[in-house]
């Protein structure tokens, strides 16, 4: 990862017919956030399998599925982590599925990072932040938990 930057997902770990996701904890006053784990070569994957215990298999990240669920969920936030060495990880990087699909279009092997999930202490459920990649740093909560 440079500068705000990372490898564009070209797969996810499907649980049967399912993306893998994470766990997000969601107020009543939050958006919709759907979250899914995206990688973008066999080693990440690889690493990431290697750390869980679910029969998880590796399907390609495809234009048409980043299509059809960006106009499903008008208005809700979907968001693809990139890259997770582990489902456990304190601090993910993730970048929405339009920016991701904008990559895939223009050809761009780099998405921007956009949020952050973190898992607080023993918690096993992240909160999602708005990443400020002018500064590197978390901007706040989104959902209306702090902006």
């Amino acid at each position: 990862m440079v500068d705000g930057f990372t490898k564009t997902p070209r797969y996810v770990l499907k649980d049967g017919s399912h993306p893998t996701c994470p766990s997000i904890l969601q107020t009543p006053s939050d958006s919709q956030i759907s979250v899914i784990f995206g990688f973008s070569d066999k080693p990440e994957y690889d690493l990431f399998l290697s750390t869980s215990s679910l029969a998880l298999m590796p399907y390609p990240l495809v234009k048409t599925f980043l299509v059809n669920q960006s106009e499903h969920g008008v208005g809700s936030l979907k968001l693809i982590v990139l890259d997770a060495a582990s489902a456990q990880q304190r601090i993910l990087h993730a970048a929405t599925f339009q920016s991701v699909l904008e990559s895939f279009q223009l050809g761009s092997d780099f998405v921007a990072i956009s949020h952050q999930l973190v898992r607080e202490g023993s918690s096993s459920t992240y909160h999602v932040h708005a990443y400020d990649v002018a500064t590197s740093e978390l901007s706040g909560r989104v959902g209306g938990i702090l902006r």
